[in-house]
């Protein structure tokens, strides 16, 4: 509970005032005794438990009276069994917004989202709490703290509109936390806006540990979670992948694949079969189809565009109907003549250097340029990095300058496979935090693989659903690996087959065993090794092309310039917003696509053990609102202290009401005889 006028708490020692009053009007009168009353003290004592407790509750209700009118003039706020807030005033309030796509998803009734119903809460409850001090803002896109002037300001800040990005909730934190540090801020409230979003506060993180530790060690900081953990309801998110253009004599069309997936649906539910209109929009021209949606996830694979001939690059979009989210119902792509996929081979082994070769060199389709050079180590520095998508590397891990531009290439949108030496003694240099360790034998010849990831990356099954043979795969001699990744297939024993290590654009990946006979199976088999390698050239080219699909962000259009907006034309994002929110950006010849990331459809809400857990041992209140909801934060719950008031008097005045008392016989029928009392009659 908090105060409004918390001075006027100094009051409350005026409770005491009726005991007071009691005790001095004691103070007035003399006690004589006298023996004719001893009779009348008699009775009055079998009646004292009785007499004792009234007076004992009208002093109560008295004491309650003063002390109801007293809380009644603080204006106290609370909000049905939340009183968190406390009577301390916070020498700075820190609010934590979450701008993510997912915190768009609305009320169709009021209109307003998760993030606009926050933000509106939020300042009429600092509004009218004026707490003073500091009131700074840091939210999940600029990610710096911002002092704001008044907190009727939040709802129209520039940095607190929608976006299309997603948040990284323990960045955030940690921001908060140096902030503190940096400006001894002493009393302290932390203020989370979030939807609690699993790919957002991403709870398995280590991150947390250190989180709590410093939040425990810091005195005078409570955190707020002002939660909408509630999903969208009904909601469909659109979303394109694997954009191309392919040319067939004098006709041109593009090859995209679309997938739906139903959100704000529970997991027990079965999902109502329906149709979905899907409008296609290319070069200003628009089509309309349905797509059959009757589960969770709905996928469309090849769909043909036709386009002019003359339309070599340009941009398209793909919506639904609108729903409780606007930001996942359009979706854009933009497309360009496909890129020469190059590769670059370094191999110290000829044979596993050709088997690369081979692999490499067939195309996946008519009409793809395909071009593989196989280097020694001793030659890395002949690699043309800027025209190359993919390199494979078959050598103890480079260091120097090599081991830089590698690191060059991976940031600049490209793919690199690492294959281990075939002399590796584990002493070797390390990248991308891995390291080879040493050959060992396998268990059980051959060993097979007993997991891979199925659903995406490299190992992902084929367009018609089968998966790869990867159980087929033979393999005799494996190299221990030390690396921090994520593995992507793994062994019966556990050891892994395929690693990716996480980078922030492009994809490094370590395979552990290599394909020529005496390691294993991949090149005689082929599939496997076909697939793997293909996939990663198609993906390592396409920062090749001259148009890219981009996920939101603030430098999601750092690496070109000027740009201008090409799409949306009407309610477009403004300049400072450019990057933040979907559209279609060009720079000269370049095309580039901003939308969510794939993370922001999948619809997984932090549980809430899991939130209290990730707070443990901090002082701590989680508040449970409802997007649209017009109660407020915290209300003023005076008048509720007044009826308190009335009450306690009305009772008191009922306990002062004349109560049954002991008959005693007329004065004059008792004589006093000798100091005692004696029957006259």
């Amino acid at each position: 509970m908090s105060f409004l006028q918390p001075w006027l708490l100094l009051g409350l020692p005026l409770i005491a005032l009726p005991l007071v009053i009691h005790l001095i009007n004691q103070r007035r009168h003399r006690s004589v005794p006298w023996g004719a009353m001893l009779f009348l003290l008699s009775a009055k004592r079998m009646n004292q438990g009785m007499a004792r407790l009234r007076y004992f509750l009208i002093m109560l209700m008295r004491m309650l009276a003063i002390a109801a009118l007293v809380f009644a003039l603080s204006r106290p706020l609370a909000s049905g069994g939340w009183g968190g807030l406390g009577m301390t005033k916070p020498d700075a309030t820190l609010i934590l917004l979450d701008r993510s796509a997912s915190m768009e998803t609305q009320d169709l009734q009021t209109g307003e989202s998760k993030r606009s119903t926050a933000l509106r809460k939020l300042a009429q409850l600092l509004d009218n709490r004026r707490d003073g001090g500091r009131l700074v803002l840091i939210d999940s896109v600029g990610g710096e703290p911002q002092a704001v002037e008044s907190p009727r300001a939040l709802p129209d800040l520039p940095f607190t509109a929608a976006t299309a990005t997603s948040a990284n909730l323990p960045a955030m934190i940690e921001r908060a936390l140096a902030y503190l540090d940096a400006n001894d801020a002493g009393r302290a409230d932390l203020w989370i806006c979030s939807d609690l979003g699993a790919n957002d506060w991403d709870a398995e993180s280590g991150r947390w540990s250190a989180i709590r530790d410093r939040l425990v060690g810091m005195k005078g900081v409570r955190v707020f979670l002002l939660s909408y953990p509630a999903l969208a309801v009904d909601n469909v998110a659109v979303r394109v992948a694997n954009v191309r253009r392919r040319q067939r004599g004098d006709e041109a069309e593009l090859l995209l694949d679309v997938s739906l997936t139903a959100t704000g649906v529970n997991s027990q539910a079965e999902v109502v079969p329906r149709q979905v209109p899907l409008e296609f929009e290319v070069d200003e021209v628009r089509s309309v189809m349905e797509m059959d949606l009757d589960a969770r996830e709905a996928l469309l694979q090849g769909h043909r565009i036709p386009i002019g001939t003359g339309l070599r690059a340009g941009w398209g979009s793909v919506s639904v109907p609108g729903d409780s989210n606007l930001q996942d119902n359009r979706f854009y792509f933009v497309f360009s003549e496909p890129p020469a996929r190059r590769a670059v081979v370094v191999a110290e082994d000829p044979r596993a250097g050709e088997a690369f070769r081979l692999a490499l060199s067939i195309p996946t389709e008519p009409g793809l340029q395909h071009s593989t050079g196989v280097l020694p180590p001793s030659r890395a520095g002949e690699i043309d990095w800027e025209h190359t998508g993919l390199l494979v590397w078959q050598a103890s891990l480079p260091d120097g300058l090599v081991a830089d531009q590698i690191g060059q290439f991976v940031e600049d949108g490209r793919l690199v496979l690492f294959f281990p030496p075939g002399q590796a003694d584990g002493n070797g240099a390390e990248m991308f935090g891995s390291r080879w360790g040493n050959w060992q034998p396998v268990r059980t010849e051959p060993a097979r693989v007993s997991w891979w990831r199925g659903d995406a990356d490299l190992l992902a099954h084929v367009g018609s659903g089968e998966a790869l043979p990867l159980d087929e795969l033979n393999t005799y001699r494996l190299c221990a690996l030390e690396s921090r990744g994520t593995v992507l297939a793994r062994y019966e024993d556990e050891h892994p087959l395929l690693v990716r290590v996480p980078t922030t654009r492009g994809g490094a990946y370590f395979c552990t065993t290599l394909p020529t006979a005496q390691f294993s199976s991949l090149e005689r088999d082929a599939v496997v090794f076909y697939a793997l390698l293909q996939r990663a050239l198609a993906e390592g080219s396409r920062s090749l092309a001259a148009a890219s699909q981009r996920d939101a962000s603030t430098d999601a259009l750092a690496d070109h310039e000027p740009w201008e907006l090409v799409a949306p034309t009407e309610d477009g994002p403004s300049v400072s917003e450019w990057g933040l929110r979907a559209g279609v950006y060009r720079s000269g010849d370049y095309w580039a696509a901003v939308n969510r990331g794939a993370a922001e459809d999948e619809a997984g809400v932090t549980p809430s053990g899991t939130v209290e857990g990730l707070f443990a041992g901090v002082t701590f209140q989680r508040i449970d609102d409802a997007v649209g909801s017009v109660s407020p934060l915290a209300r003023e719950i005076w008048r509720a202290f007044l009826v308190a008031m009335m009450l306690a008097l009305i009772l008191e005045a009922a306990l002062c009401l004349p109560g049954r008392r002991v008959e005693a016989r007329r004065f004059s029928d008792f004589a006093p005889v000798g100091g005692a009392v004696r029957d006259s009659r």
